[in-house]
């Protein structure tokens, strides 16, 4: 049985990968040029318009009856999954 050996055009070929831009000349904001653009442009609209001037009390008790709320409901469900299991055993 004889063994594979792959061609020489096959055998040792790397691939260089290049950053698309330098990091130490370009802005470090996170917003990538688009095309031609400038390193500022951003096609995304400014999003403060819809901020909410909730202060922060207010969202973290929110976020926390949301938290409270789902924790239940998922309790509820892997109970009514056990209690079927356990009903289908019996049956």
């Amino acid at each position: 049985m004889t063994s594979y050996r792959p061609q020489s055009a096959d055998y040792g070929r790397v691939i260089q990968f290049r950053p698309r831009i330098d990091m130490s000349r370009g802005s470090h904001s996170g917003n990538a040029p688009i095309g031609d653009a400038g390193p500022e442009y951003s096609p995304v609209p400014d999003l403060a318009k819809y901020e909410c001037p909730e202060s922060d009390d207010d969202e973290y008790r929110h976020r926390m009856t949301v938290n409270a709320i789902a924790a239940a409901f998922t309790s509820v469900l892997i109970l009514a999954g056990v209690w079927i299991a356990s009903m289908m055993a019996h049956a």
